[in-house]
C-alpha cells in the first residue's frame, strides 16, 4: 500500500515584540503564537477522475458468512485401522506381505507355530473322549442314589467329574475357536502345530513389525492394516473459537499437494473437551466420495469453516486503502468546478467475499455519502 501523507498547515511564528523603558533596556515581554492544524483533505480533478477510471458508490448490505481458517489432516476412523497381534505366542512363518499391499477380509496374513497349539488340541480330544463315559457314570450314580442303593458321595463325585470335564471342554472349544481351529472337524490325525492369522478387514498393509522366524508374544504387534473406505478430515480449532462451531457446518478444504481446487466437507463430530494445548478437535465428512478416493491418510490440509450468515455493510475491496496498519475510505466532501474534495475516513474491515469486504466506519457517516469505490489507492 502507498503511504498516506496528510496536508500539514504551515507553522506561523509571529514577531517578537520588545519594548524598552526610558531609564533602562529591560525586556518588557515576548509573545509567540503558534498554530498547527492537520487538514485531511484531498483534491481530485475531473481529469484525474476520468484518466484513472475512478468510480463512486455507496454501502451495500449483503449476507456474509464469517469463516475460520483451520489446519488439519486426513485421518482414518478408528474402526478403519487394525493392529494384528497374536492371541497366543508363536513363531512367524509364511509371511510374504509388503507394505502398501492390498488385502481382503479373511485372507491369511501369516502363520504362527507353537507346541502349545498341539497341547490344546490334544486336551480337547481327551476331554471329549472322557465326557461320554463321565456322563454315563453320572447318570448311573444318580439313579443308584435316588433308589438308595449307592452312597451320596459316589453320586457327588461322579457329578463333579462330569461337570468339571464339561466346563473344561467348553473352555477348550473357545480357545481353539480363537485359534481358527474348527473343533467339529478336529480328529487325532489332523492335529496341527501351525495356525493361520486372518485379516479382519479389507484394506492395505500399513506397517509390518515382524519377520519370518521371529517369535511374537501375546502383546506383540505383528502388522497394522488400514481401511481407506471412509476417510475423514480432522481439524484443530482453538478454545476461543469452540463456541462458534456447530455440527452440520460446511468446510471448504484445500490441499496444496493435490490437484483439486476445493473439497467440501461437513462437520459431524466436535470434541467435548479441550486438550492440554487449549485446542478442540473437529471431525468432518467429505461429501464427494470420488474426491475422497484421491486422498491419502496423513495429508495436511488447509480449510475455511463457514459460520452462520449475517447481514453486513460492504464495499468493493478497491474502496479500502491500508495506510500504516490502518484502513481508510475516501468520501466526497464537496464538488467544485474543477473536480472534487475528498475526506479520508478511518474504518474497520471485517470478512471479505467475492471482491467485497465488510466495512465499519469508526465515526458517524451519512448513509448517502458518495464513496470513491475505485481508484482510492492512487490517491493515498
Amino acid at each position: 500500500m502507498k503511504k498516506f501523507i496528510p496536508y500539514i498547515a504551515s507553522l506561523f511564528v509571529f514577531s517578537t515584540m520588545i519594548s524598552c523603558g526610558n531609564s533602562s533596556n529591560e525586556m518588557e515581554g515576548i509573545e509567540v503564537e503558534e498554530a498547527v492544524s492537520s487538514v485531511e483533505q484531498i483534491e481530485l480533478s475531473n481529469a484525474q477522475f476520468a484518466a484513472l477510471n475512478m468510480a463512486w458508490g455507496n454501502f451495500e448490505e449483503r449476507n456474509f458468512s464469517e469463516h475460520l481458517s483451520l489446519l488439519g489432516m486426513v485421518r482414518v476412523p478408528t474402526e478403519g485401522r487394525q493392529e494384528i497381534t497374536a492371541i497366543y505366542g508363536g513363531y512367524v512363518s509364511d509371511l510374504k506381505l509388503i507394505e502398501g499391499e492390498q488385502i481382503r477380509r479373511g485372507q491369511v496374513l501369516f502363520y504362527l507355530e507353537n507346541p502349545e497349539f498341539v497341547r490344546l488340541q490334544q486336551e480337547y480330544l481327551e476331554s471329549k473322549g472322557q465326557l461320554d463315559y463321565l456322563k454315563a457314570e453320572y447318570e448311573r450314580q444318580k439313579t443308584l442314589y435316588s433308589e438308595q442303593i449307592s452312597a451320596q458321595k459316589n453320586f457327588l463325585k461322579a457329578e463333579a467329574e462330569y461337570k468339571t470335564t464339561q466346563a473344561k471342554l467348553a473352555g477348550l472349544t473357545k480357545q481353539l475357536a480363537m485359534l481358527s481351529i474348527n473343533v467339529d472337524a478336529l480328529q487325532p490325525e489332523n492335529i496341527r502345530s501351525k495356525i493361520p492369522v486372518y485379516s479382519p478387514i479389507n484394506g492395505f498393509v500399513e506397517t509390518i513389525d515382524v519377520v519370518p522366524g521371529s517369535y511374537i508374544s501375546e502383546t506383540t504387534r505383528a502388522l497394522t492394516l488400514l481401511n481407506r473406505d471412509h476417510l475423514h478430515i480432522e481439524l484443530i480449532a482453538y478454545e476461543k473459537d469452540a463456541a462458534k462451531i456447530k455440527v452440520g457446518q460446511k468446510v471448504r478444504i484445500s490441499i496444496p499437494d493435490l490437484d483439486v481446487d476445493e473439497i467440501v466437507a461437513e462437520v459431524y463430530v466436535i470434541s467435548q473437551s479441550i486438550n492440554e494445548d487449549r485446542q478442540v478437535m473437529i471431525h468432518a465428512h467429505i461429501l464427494d466420495e470420488e474426491l475422497e478416493k484421491s486422498l491419502v491418510p496423513g495429508m495436511y490440509v488447509e480449510s475455511e469453516l463457514d459460520l452462520e450468515d449475517r447481514l453486513v455493510k460492504v464495499l468493493p475491496e478497491t474502496a479500502v486503502v491500508e495506510v500504516e496498519d490502518e484502513n481508510f475510505i475516501l468520501i466526497q466532501q464537496s464538488k467544485t468546478d474543477s473536480g472534487f474534495v475528498l475526506e479520508p475516513i478511518k474504518v474497520k474491515v471485517g470478512i471479505s467475499k467475492d471482491g467485497f469486504v465488510e466495512v465499519v466506519p469508526l465515526s458517524e457517516l451519512d448513509p448517502n455519502a458518495m464513496i470513491l469505490t475505485k481508484g482510492a489507492f492512487s490517491l493515498m
